[in-house]
């Protein structure tokens, strides 16, 4: 799960995500428009590819890339466990303060 966050800690990979949200794209479009390089794109998709947050095919001589939400799972859950956390926590506080007014 370390390095799904590391993936979204990253402004250009969470761009990227947001991108392939859309549906699936090729390199030279996904890199339109970002403050980086074209290389540099590919190297962010190709560790995105190896954590298996992004899938890919190849179409002649492009490559499509397309988010694969499933990788994202343990970090729903997790983040479902802390609002559970919080819910909890809010509620007691409001019958605490239903209770004492």
């Amino acid at each position: 799960m370390a390095d799904i966050f590391g993936v979204l800690a990253h402004p250009v990979r969470r761009e990227l995500l947001a991108r392939l949200a859309g549906g699936d794209r090729h390199v030279a479009d996904l890199a339109g428009g970002l403050s980086v390089s074209r290389p540099a794109v590919s190297q962010h998709l190709k560790l995105m590819l190896t954590l298996g947050v992004v899938g890919q095919r190849s179409s002649g001589r492009e490559r499509w890339y397309r988010l694969e939400p499933d990788a994202f799972g343990d970090v729903r859950r997790w983040l479902d466990d802390l609002d559970g956390f919080w819910e909890a926590r809010l509620d007691a506080l409001g019958s605490y303060l239903d209770g004492s007014s």
